[in-house]
């Protein structure tokens, strides 16, 4: 049990004088505190990580230069009166299908715009004869005739392919 002692002892004196030249080789600083100058140099520091993240998000997201902004003309141009009324019966599918046609995920509404006119026209025969069950577009179909499918048709199919969300 003496030498148990005496070993802690000795230990604990190692740990003291290991500690004593840790503590000696400290710089001593009698300055007085200026919490202002803290103060400065954390915001330094704040700002120096600041500019750091900025540049690490520059890095992993490069920022496109801007381009120029052209003003759109009309998606299409309404030279006929088919083109005409299938823009006046589009307004109602805008909400779900988008005003480019691009389809919205959230409406669950495909991409339409630029789509072959044949084949618009007959999906929209196709629902409403109930070949095809779309129960969503049902209240939107149950008031069109066939001439309105070729309008909306051929006005869809003129709207640009490449809009897709």
């Amino acid at each position: 049990m003496a030498r148990l002692v005496t070993f802690a002892v000795v230990l604990i004196a190692l740990l003291v004088v290991a500690n004593l030249d840790t503590f000696k080789s400290e710089k001593v600083n009698n300055e007085p505190f200026d919490l202002k100058k803290q103060e400065q140099a954390y915001a330094d520091h704040l700002k120096t990580l600041e500019e750091l993240e900025q540049k690490r998000l520059a890095l992993l997201h490069p920022v496109k230069k801007e381009e120029e902004v052209v003003e759109e003309g009309p998606l299409v141009v309404l030279d006929t009166p088919q083109l005409v009324k299938g823009s006046e019966l589009y307004k109602s599918c805008v909400v779900c299908h988008g005003k480019k046609g691009e389809g919205k995920k959230s409406q669950k509404a495909p991409h339409i715009g630029g789509q072959m006119e044949w084949y618009l026209e007959k999906q929209l025969a196709d629902m409403k004869s109930g070949a095809r069950i779309n129960k969503v577009m049902d209240p939107y179909l149950k008031k069109l005739e066939a001439q309105d499918f070729k309008d909306l048709a051929a006005y869809i199919s003129k709207l640009p392919w490449g809009e897709k969300k």
